[in-house]
């Protein structure tokens, strides 16, 4: 059967020309006994016949099908065939693709990939190009980076008429040097360079000849910014050329030398720089906690008559300058008030150290300080120093307490807050640090600093708990003790002790006497309050009775009575006063009452002036006269409270009155146990008011103690 005419190709006619011409020779070789077809035949059966549409069945060869197909080619900048690219290299890649039949396809869509975006990268990023009329499909390939190295595969694919065709080709990647151009400024610097100021630094980088696109590896540097006074960031790159900012930050040298590096590559340039000018001189501080000195030979204790002061010298933003002048200067030498150095220069980080020294006057005193550079000095003050003695002056001790009668004489663990403060001879607080030793005869006194306790602003504070042992009259004495001076007359009022003639250790005389170091002779010195031994004044042991104003400390020293000599030497007391000036232990005692939770009342009988117990001739205690019946007015009531050792009860105690019938009690003054630790407790008032009609009553005093132990008293009208 003929096949239907078809307008096919000349290139198309000439290749089933061909086929056919080889089926011919098949044919005639014994492939298939049939007879060909008017057209080409495909295939060869045996006996069949040779047609396109019904293949003969002879036995010619068979034929292989074509399909569409992609040949890449890699060439250089110069349009040579290349098979390696490097640094800032880049290469064109063609994709030709053909058709089945090897007809070149237009309008093809070819995409790119990479067997390793690490070592390649495309242009466009997307990695695909349309064929043009040729059938050629363009993308450029180029390194990563410039210190990318290795082996990468490029694979190109394109659909053509349902068929994938596919091609590949293989390319060494090398990392490429990179070179550092001559640096430049832009602008130029006309002057040295001011403190703060910046410039813009222009650093061109090639591979291979060329400027490149991107940048890795790059590293600056210079001198100052090793001193840390100055920095240099990196900019953008643009057109080969990497910008950075470099800031002068006060840099000191006078000529800065930028480096520019990367790989082998270096460059410099020099720039002038000026130094920072003194923004401000700051006082930093002193050695002296509490800014305070002692007099000149009067250290000691924890006190010190020199002190280091640190000042610091900044520029304007606040760092640090170094290598700057200072000059110390006193607002004034009373005393012959010394400072020393009275010139020094500033360290790496702006510091600057002088000491001063006290002279032998009380003054207050600052230093300052003058920094100068450029042509330009600035001057800061110190804070204020304080020179005094410090010592605490035996006058001016005292020692007080929240509450001296605590509810103690059954229970343990109540407590009073013991305080003493200190002073020096102008009355100023001593400095901080002073320790005050507390000793007591009963009770615990102290904390775990060991009955002792360090002057916080002249003073500090320690507790007093009540346990055993209790002396049987319930009364504790606590005694404070320190280190100090006896009170003495500063007759020249140059603040220190005077002595007019002494002799030293030697043996040899000597013109300058140091107080509280050398020992003045006797009567050669000011006069001064002599100090025997301290001592704990144990006061009565034994029971007290009726109502006395204070407690019962004598201040004379009586071992019979308990008395005892702190700090404690084996026993041995001398009232002896000390003979010559000079450290003592200055001393004050204050005595406590570890007061019972019971009470005891006596009515008290009054004048203007004073107030004594009731006596049974004075009637019954009970009955109040007078505030009832005929021509019956306003009484007042007062009675006295106390323990069972005849002490006040506790600080706090409440007392009211209560269950009041027709009286009408005013209020109770006091209405609480104040703190005290008299004799005899405390006395209370009361008035009571009579009924409209005078009618009979009676009313009650309760009493009630911190810890609820209460009490009531009845008291009736006559």
């Amino acid at each position: 059967m003929l096949l239907k005419k078809k307008s096919l190709s000349p290139a198309v006619l000439a290749r089933y020309a061909a086929i056919g011409l080889l089926s011919g020779s098949l044919a005639a070789c014994g492939g298939g006994g049939g007879s060909p077809g008017s057209t080409v035949g495909v295939g060869g059966g045996s006996g069949g016949n040779g047609g396109t549409t019904n293949p003969g069945s002879g036995t010619g060869g068979t034929v292989p099908v074509d399909t569409a197909k992609i040949t890449l080619t890699i060439t250089d900048a110069t349009g040579a065939a290349t098979a390696s690219l490097s640094g800032n290299q880049s290469g064109t890649v063609k994709a030709s693709v053909v058709n089945a039949a090897g007809a070149p396809v237009a309008g093809a869509i070819v995409n790119f990939t990479t067997s390793d975006s690490t070592l390649l990268s495309f242009t466009p990023s997307s990695g695909s190009a349309l064929t043009d009329a040729t059938g050629i499909a363009v993308i450029t390939a180029k390194p990563a980076s410039f210190t990318a190295a290795g082996a990468a595969g490029i694979t190109a694919t394109a659909v053509v008429a349902s068929q994938t065709a596919t091609g590949s080709a293989n390319l060494a990647i090398g990392a490429a040097p990179l070179t550092v151009g001559t640096l430049s400024f832009t602008p130029p610097p006309a002057t040295s360079l001011p403190p703060f100021s910046t410039l813009s630094l222009s650093i061109p980088i090639t591979s291979g000849g060329q400027p490149v696109s991107s940048v890795s590896g790059l590293t600056l540097n210079s001198l100052c910014v090793g001193d840390g006074k100055a920095t240099l960031v990196q900019g953008s790159l643009s057109n080969g050329v990497q910008s950075a900012t470099y800031t002068n930050n006060g840099c000191l040298r006078g000529t800065d030398t930028i480096t520019a590096s990367i790989g082998n590559s270096s460059k410099t340039i020099t720039v002038k720089v000026d130094a920072a000018a003194v923004g401000s001189v700051q006082f930093v501080g002193s050695s002296a906690g509490a800014n305070s000195l002692v007099l000149k030979g009067s250290g000691g204790l924890g006190r010190f008559e020199s002190a280091q002061l640190t000042y610091r010298v900044v520029d304007q933003l606040g760092n640090g300058l170094a290598g700057v002048n200072v000059d110390f200067t006193p607002t004034n030498t009373i005393g012959k008030l010394q400072v020393n150095p009275t010139f020094a220069t500033t360290d790496a980080s702006g510091f600057v150290v002088t000491t001063v020294s006290s002279g032998t006057i009380p003054t207050p005193v600052r230093v300052s300080a003058a920094a100068t550079r450029n042509g330009v000095s600035i001057t800061g003050l110190s804070d204020a120093l304080t020179i005094s003695t410090g010592l605490p002056e035996q006058k001016n001790m005292s020692m007080s307490a929240d509450k001296v009668n605590i509810e103690g004489w059954k229970y343990d663990n109540e407590v009073a807050n013991v305080s003493v403060r200190l002073a020096d001879q102008y009355n100023n607080p001593v400095s901080d640090g002073t320790t005050i030793n507390f000793v007591s005869e009963g009770g615990a006194v102290g904390s775990s600093k060991q009955g002792a306790c360090t002057t916080v602003d002249g003073g500090c504070t320690v507790p007093l708990r009540s346990q055993d042992f209790r002396p049987v009259n319930g009364r504790v004495t606590v005694l404070a003790y320190a280190q100090g001076i006896p009170t003495f007359t500063d007759a020249n009022g140059d603040g220190q002790y005077n002595c007019s003639a002494y002799t030293s250790p030697a043996g040899n005389p000597s013109p300058v006497y140091r107080p509280l170091v050398d020992t003045c002779n006797p009567g050669a010195g000011e006069p001064f309050v002599a100090l025997g031994d301290a001592f704990l004044d144990a006061g009565n042991l034994g029971p007290t009775s009726g109502a006395q104003p204070g407690g019962t400390l004598d201040g004379v020293y009586e071992s019979g009575k308990g008395d005892l000599p702190f700090p404690y030497s084996g026993g041995n007391y001398s009232s002896t006063p000390q003979a010559a000036f000079g450290i003592n232990f200055i001393r004050t005692s204050l005595e406590f009452t570890f007061s019972g939770s019971k009470p005891y009342l006596i009515r008290q009988v009054c004048t203007a002036t004073a107030c004594r117990d009731w006596t049974a001739s004075d009637g019954n205690d009970a009955v109040i006269a007078g505030v009832a019946g005929a021509n019956c007015s306003t009484q007042t009531l007062a009675f006295r409270l106390f323990d069972e050792n005849n002490n006040p009860m506790p600080a706090d105690t409440s007392v009211n009155t209560t269950e009041t019938d027709k009286l009408v009690p005013g209020l109770m003054s006091p209405n609480k146990v104040p703190s005290t630790n008299a004799i005899g407790g405390t006395i209370h008032y009361v008035n009571i008011k009579p009924e409209t009609n005078c009618a009979s009553g009676s009313f009650s005093v309760i009493v009630a103690t911190p810890r609820g132990n209460t009490q009531l008293f009845g008291f009736k009208s006559n």
